[in-house]
């Protein structure tokens, strides 16, 4: 996968989310656009998958892994980004 960084995310008002902004028409794109369409929905450039968009992508069943590891009793330290 390419490693460059291509895309820009944001953090949401009053949460510790992100959204995708769309390089093309500069949109906000959420994770259930981004895994429902491979396409912008608002301008349709195509979303081409590099590491930082995966991690974006799994960023929320990482951390709920690591919730239920925790609270099976180990200590697991989520990555910092």
């Amino acid at each position: 996968m390419d490693s460059a960084k291509k895309y820009e995310f944001r953090n949401l008002r009053n949460s510790s989310d992100k959204i995708l902004i769309c390089p093309n028409c500069f949109e906000m794109l959420f994770r259930d656009d981004i895994e429902h369409f491979s396409s912008c929905p608002y301008c349709n450039a195509r979303i081409e998958v590099n590491d930082e968009l995966e991690d974006f992508l799994l960023k929320p069943f990482v951390d709920n892994w690591i919730s239920n590891q925790n609270r099976a009793g180990l200590d697991i330290t989520p990555p910092e980004n």
